[in-house]
């Protein structure tokens, strides 16, 4: 065969292509194939043989036409038995085929040959006049052990990405649902509902309420409960940053913006929220010049990076949550008036705890069971004082309580020495001092009537026949009687 039969073979963007000086049709186009595939595979076996990177040639039908010793070695198998057997013998899944069938190149693609060996190979295919008829399949390493060393340092770095990824999603996802807000009270009850109505809109929304009352519950639930459940959920606490600093978290900023800046920028919390929630608390403790800023951004829809010269479309829903009079700080020009009237139409408003107090004992339970103490009980004289003190931080105050009467706790019981000494003080005093107030009769006597049979109860431990029998009265009047007052 002359020089000018030979094909001629040149590398292209889209694979390898094979040129012939004159077309050819049917049979003798065939047989013509297969003959300059065999001509290609005998002009590079000598080369390939000796490289230190595995190839193999395959053949349109996916048949192995050449396999090299390196692929030889690392299949474990005869190079010359491999010949005629098809690519998914060697690689069950392989995506050679998909490569005949688009005639599309796939570089750098990652390959499991066994559990503790994996490639990264390029599969390129090889091309005549228009049509596909081969593919070269090729490692891109020269030994095993470079590539099972990379290989281990990529599955490293695909685990440390999981892991930040786990990471920053927790960071910008919501936990809580209107489930999660625990309380029977009617207050609490309304506050729920109005939230839930608010949640179906894409409206801003002012979430009122003291310091550990459950303000960061509700954002939760309100953007769970919404359309944009499925986005990010971005969380900034104003009154825990630096002034100075409070527009840089809050619009981001660019490269060289300020001293200290990163060298590659910062992405600021309202571009997180994108396509999501933005959860502004203590949106109170924000400056001015910051408030001119958010304000104009909840008009435009667009934020300007500090430092920038462009502007960055965003599309998010606002809710923010104070424990300050904004009405009074606007009067005192401590916040924008067309800022407050933009949060002011959707309000929810969060009762404290000592004006729920009803609901302490479901909140307690809860807190046992989730600190896997649910067989922990809580004396009737303990729960009574819980009950009578002011909880000047709230919800939180109560469950920080817990975690410590937990640990301070010996058995299954936690009474008044578990309580704190400012708790137990507190009780004291308001025992001591003189009343200045009374309630309506029948209800000061019912509220004695349920001190004395939680007293009896808990001084026979819970024995209710006894009970009966030191209060002499029937076991049936002192049950329903314990129904009454929810004993």
């Amino acid at each position: 065969m002359s020089s000018m039969d030979n094909p001629r073979i040149c590398m292209r963007e889209d694979g390898l292509h094979l040129s012939s000086p004159a077309p050819i049709s049917g049979l003798r186009h065939e047989n013509r194939l297969v003959r300059e595939l065999d001509d290609l595979v005998e002009a590079l076996r000598m080369i390939l043989d000796n490289a230190y990177s595995g190839i193999i040639l395959c053949d349109r039908d996916s048949r192995v036409l050449y396999m090299n010793r390196f692929y030889a070695d690392l299949l474990k198998t005869n190079k010359d038995e491999a010949l005629g057997k098809h690519i998914k013998d060697f690689f069950p899944a392989s995506r050679l085929p998909g490569v005949l069938e688009t005639g599309e190149m796939e570089l750098g693609q990652r390959c499991s040959l066994r559990a503790d060996v994996a490639l990264v190979v390029n599969r390129i295919p090889v091309k005549m006049g228009g049509e596909t008829i081969g593919v070269l399949l090729q490692t891109i390493f020269k030994d095993y052990t470079e590539i099972n060393e990379l290989m281990a340092r990529l599955n490293l770095l695909e685990k440390e990405v999981k892991y930040y990824k786990r990471g920053l999603d927790t960071v910008l996802s919501a936990t809580y649902t209107f489930d999660s807000i625990i309380g029977k009270n009617a207050r609490i009850r309304e506050a729920k509902r109005v939230a839930e109505k608010y949640a179906r809109t894409n409206a801003a929304v002012l979430i009122v309420g003291a310091t550990g009352a459950g303000k960061e519950l509700f954002a939760h639930a309100v953007h769970l409960a919404s359309k944009r459940r499925a986005g990010p959920f971005a969380c900034v606490n104003c009154a825990a940053i630096p002034k100075d600093l409070l527009e840089s978290e809050l619009f981001g900023y660019e490269t060289g913006a300020f001293t200290g800046a990163r060298q590659k920028g910062k992405a600021g919390r309202i571009e997180l929220a994108h396509k999501g929630t933005l959860f502004l608390d203590e949106i109170g403790d924000i400056p001015l010049a910051a408030q001119s800023k958010l304000l104009r951004v909840l008009e435009t829809r667009h934020i300007e990076k500090l430092g920038g010269l462009k502007t960055l479309e965003v599309d998010f829903r606002l809710i923010a949550a104070t424990n300050r009079d904004l009405r009074a700080m606007m009067d005192r020009n401590e916040f924008r008036e067309d800022l407050f009237y933009r949060l002011n139409t959707m309000i929810v408003e969060i009762p404290s705890l000592s004006e729920r107090t009803e609901d302490i004992p479901d909140l307690v339970r809860h807190f046992l069971y989730s600190m896997g103490k649910g067989s922990t009980r809580v004396s009737d004289s303990a729960m009574n004082i819980l009950r009578s003190y002011q909880w000047p931080g709230n919800v939180r105050e109560l469950k920080n309580m817990f975690e410590r009467a937990v640990s301070l706790a010996e058995g299954d019981l936690i009474n008044v020495d578990h309580l704190p000494y400012e708790i137990r003080t507190y009780a004291s005093k308001c025992s001591q001092s003189p009343r200045t107030a009374f309630k309506p009769l029948a209800e000061e006597l019912a509220c004695y009537e349920k001190q004395i049979l939680s007293e009896a109860i808990s001084m026979n431990k819970g024995n209710m026949a006894k009970t009966a029998r030191v209060l002499r009265v029937s076991r049936s009047t002192l049950y329903e009687k314990c129904k009454v007052h929810g004993i």
